[in-house]
């Protein structure tokens, strides 16, 4: 269903993670913007984020457009043996797929009834890396694949599933968060101190912290992760996933996500990816056979979001019971 009028512009720069935004707006010369496959004449505003000279400062820039939005600057044989800590693999995950993700979001145009694109991986860099460095910092059997950020979940701090209180509390996260450079007055970024519960995230790692007791115990063996960072809303501030997408406006989402799956396997050492939901199960299947990468299985777990029916019936039960006749429960319940 089709928010507002026919087009609306949005466009964000990456760069340094803004501490703070000041209120300073200044009109300057905009540069050349990359052009758009999906670009077509539609007069709006459109909200740039400067990149900072420094990471303590950041202005906005007003300009009129005729773009679309556009977003600127992604089993061991003996299940008891551990993989050894390898911090490098941590810095190549942030050098090598986060830094071009960020650098590949330059550009993308998304029509109505897209109006507000947040990239966490910028202004929640802090503790997106801090679970980076904590946790996917060895070689990993198993990914849990989710599709793209709540609003009240990574969206406000850069954490997969990460509802407040889990990342704080059970997973340790730690991090200044900054905002985004458009900002929708109804779904402000808090960061990790955000007072709303993401129940998709509260019910994903309360499973894990029931059956692994730590979470170093659920990291021995694998990793969670989404196949696209990037959150889109509307003008309202309804949550849009891919899946709700025009086929022109996901091509782009889906390809730079099948890409970044592809390069968590390879890096990751992946044996098993597993969907969190029906969606991530489907573009990991698809990335793979695409790139030619072989011996990875894709299984799929019910998705904890309590707009699926199923899932407000005992989740955790349900999902506990998928892992074990997937022959995966092995490596997480003691």
């Amino acid at each position: 269903m089709v928010d507002g009028p026919a087009r609306a512009d949005f466009m964000v720069v990456s760069g340094s993670v803004p501490r703070s935004l000041c209120s300073k707006c200044t009109e300057r010369k905009m540069p050349p913007k990359r052009k758009s496959k999906t670009e077509s004449p539609s007069s709006s505003k459109t909200a740039k984020l400067l990149t900072p000279a420094s990471e303590k400062s950041a202005e906005y820039e007003v300009t009129e457009s005729r773009d679309a939005v556009t977003t600127d600057k992604v089993p061991p044989s003996n299940k008891n043996e551990v993989p050894p800590s390898n911090s490098s693999i941590a810095e190549r995950f942030l050098s090598e797929l986060v830094a071009p993700f960020n650098e590949e979001v330059v550009g993308l145009t998304f029509e109505k009834p897209i109006e507000y694109v947040y990239n966490p991986l910028e202004y929640a860099r802090e503790p997106h890396e801090d679970y980076i460095r904590k946790y996917c910092n060895s070689t990993k059997d198993i990914l849990f694949l989710g599709m793209n950020p709540g609003p009240f979940g990574m969206a406000q701090n850069g954490v997969p599933f990460g509802e407040h209180d889990s990342a704080v509390n059970f997973l340790g996260i730690t991090g200044n968060v900054g905002k985004p450079p458009k900002e929708h007055p109804k779904r402000q970024i808090v960061g990790l101190s955000c007072p709303r519960k993401e129940v998709s995230g509260s019910r994903f790692w309360g499973l894990w912290k029931t059956l692994c007791k730590t979470p170093e115990e659920f990291f021995r063996h694998a990793f969670v992760y989404n196949h696209c960072s990037l959150v889109f809303m509307s003008e309202t501030g309804k949550n849009i996933t891919p899946p709700d997408m025009r086929v022109g406006m996901r091509k782009q989402i889906v390809e730079l996500g099948d890409d970044f799956v592809c390069k968590m396997v390879k890096l990751l050492e992946v044996k098993v990816v597993v969907g969190i939901g029906k969606f991530a199960e489907q573009r990991a299947k698809k990335a793979l056979e695409a790139a030619g990468i072989d011996g990875v299985r894709v299984v799929v777990i019910m998705h904890p979001s309590p707009i699926n029916p199923a899932a407000n019936k005992g989740w955790d039960q349900a999902v506990t019971k998928q892992l074990k006749d997937l022959n995966l429960l092995k490596y997480f319940k003691k």
